[in-house]
């Protein structure tokens, strides 16, 4: 016999899956790298060899090693969240949690208690498919956590030291003329430069990577139609 919605939502949650174990290890060894200086060093030295011959440029050109190595960082991870994300489902999921909600709200407004709590049991029912959802793109971190530590810890290096031995910490921005990439505004101004030349290229290659997912779904639907 097949479970009833209430049986199902009332199921205990299940133990934390291999995936989000090594997603925490990966969290807690993130921490570790930013608070331990000496194990950051570690990162950024081993990280060097391969950064500083490719994209360091003699510390000649700050700006575009910034630009290379975020966009290295953004365009991996966002294929690898690719692969870890069906976008179909996510979208249909998240269509759906939001037409429950606004119904729910609905019927409270409404006063018509029975059908809020009808409702509350069908989301209560989907709470697994939906933890699913969420739960998928971050599984991508816990590949991408590694790479995100090593180019961070280079750049952090190489701002403070190589750049700044170079002479090279300057940059232009609209409203000033000489920014130091070593300035703090809330955040280091080369982290907030990394994170300004990044996540445009972030949402460029994701939406691209939607398209072709949203692509095939509806070539392959039509392929079976005509079947």
């Amino acid at each position: 016999m097949g479970e009833d919605e209430t049986t199902v939502a009332r199921r205990p949650p299940q133990k934390p899956s291999m995936g989000r174990t090594f997603l925490f290890m990966m969290f807690f060894l993130t921490l570790f790298v930013v608070l331990d200086p000496g194990l950051r060093d570690g990162f950024g030295r081993a990280a060097a060899a391969v950064f500083w011959p490719t994209i360091g440029f003699g510390a000649a050109y700050p700006v575009l090693t910034i630009l290379l190595a975020g966009s290295l960082t953004t365009i991996i991870s966002s294929v690898v969240r690719h692969f870890f994300t069906d976008w179909v489902k996510t979208t249909r999921v998240n269509k759906q949690d939001a037409a429950i909600r606004k119904a729910t709200l609905e019927a409270v407004r409404q006063g018509n208690r029975s059908k809020a709590a009808k409702l509350r049991e069908v989301q209560m029912s989907k709470q697994a498919e939906t933890l699913e959802v969420r739960f998928a793109p971050m599984k991508s971190m816990a590949v991408t956590f590694l790479l995100f530590i090593l180019v961070f810890s280079w750049l952090g290096q190489f701002v403070y030291g190589n750049v700044g031995s170079a002479g090279t910490v300057f940059f232009a921005v609209p409203w000033q003329a000489q920014t130091d990439l070593r300035a703090a505004y809330l955040f280091p101004a080369w982290i907030l430069l990394y994170s300004l030349l990044a996540i445009p290229i972030g949402q460029i290659v994701t939406r691209v990577l939607k398209f072709v997912s949203f692509r095939k779904r509806l070539a392959a639907m039509g392929s079976g139609a005509a079947e």
